[in-house]
């Protein structure tokens, strides 16, 4: 049987984890075999244990190294959310950010590179994650100018 895990061990498992799913999706998001350190605020802590305590609810125990933070919770032991349902919540996210007014040329962004890059994150990115969005921002633009998106 693992060990349980408990803070600072699982929230470095968990970001190793999410960033190696998004990885598979986008290989721009690794950076190599040095791991990527993203400290977390307050707010993140607590959505974090929030997501903790609905797994104990639904599996009646503490959630292990190897548990879903975010799980499927329809099912009776836990599981990773599907890829299906991953591009269902990136969808409606992006949906949300056209909607609510944001600059289409930062949802385009965010829809090419799989990722939000803000002035409170940049300094978690890499010069590439940091090129790869302003291209995106700038191809859209130009696409603008071009005539090719209306």
């Amino acid at each position: 049987m693992r060990p349980q895990a408990t803070g600072h061990s699982r929230l470095k498992l968990m970001a190793k984890r999410l960033a190696q799913r998004i990885g598979r999706r986008k290989s721009s998001h690794q950076v190599g075999e040095a791991e990527k350190i993203i400290p977390i605020n307050h707010e993140t802590a607590e959505i974090i244990a929030q997501q903790e305590k609905l797994f104990r609810e639904q599996f009646g125990r503490e959630p292990g190294l190897d548990d879903p933070l975010f799980f499927d919770p329809g099912v009776a032991a836990p599981q990773f959310l599907s890829d299906k349902s991953t591009d269902e919540i990136w969808k409606s996210l992006l949906q949300a950010a056209g909607d609510s007014g944001i600059d289409p040329a930062i949802v385009y962004a965010m829809n090419k590179t799989g990722r939000i890059v803000t002035e409170a994150n940049l300094e978690l990115q890499t010069d590439s994650e940091v090129q790869e969005w302003s291209d995106a921002v700038n191809e859209y633009r130009q696409k603008i100018e071009s005539g090719e998106i209306q």
